[in-house]
């Protein structure tokens, strides 16, 4: 969504968009009645059993949003997608049967990983991603950890 003088990414920006977009939680919720539907800060998703469904409560939400709380959709991220081709949302890729870490996120954490974020960073990806790529974010660490403790 996007709106003229709020910045995004502070806290501040954070609670009021939790507040500001209240209201249009409790329309989807009450009045809309998705499938799902998920918000975090400005960013939400919206699922429905199929595109009729969909196009339908994109119109409505769309009406709403800029009739009572002056928001518009963003072009670029006002997309519609069939679930089984994964959405990408909030640096993962959400399928129906899981999700996993987008490359870049998975790149940018070994990029940053250092001895004190080891066990925030070791959560994140266990939680995220399946076995296989779990193991080799642990060799990853183990590999971090070496050249700490040996300065290779």
């Amino acid at each position: 969504m996007t709106r003229k003088g709020i910045p995004i990414g502070n806290l501040t920006s954070q609670i009021f968009a939790n507040i500001y977009l209240n209201e249009f939680d409790q329309f989807v919720k009450n009045t809309l009645q998705p499938q799902g539907y998920v918000r975090y800060g400005d960013d939400f998703i919206v699922i429905a059993p199929t595109r009729e469904a969909i196009d339908r409560i994109k119109r409505i939400a769309t009406d709403f949003l800029l009739e009572r709380l002056d928001l518009a959709l963003h072009e670029k991220n006002d997309v519609i997608v069939r679930a089984w081709y994964g959405l990408h949302f909030l640096g993962m890729r959400i399928y129906p049967e899981g999700r996993t870490l987008n490359k870049r996120n998975l790149s940018r954490i070994k990029n940053r990983l250092t001895i004190g974020n080891v066990p925030s960073y070791h959560g994140l990806v266990k939680q995220h991603m399946k076995a296989k790529r779990i193991r080799a974010f642990q060799w990853a660490i183990v590999e971090k950890l070496d050249t700490f403790y040996h300065g290779s």
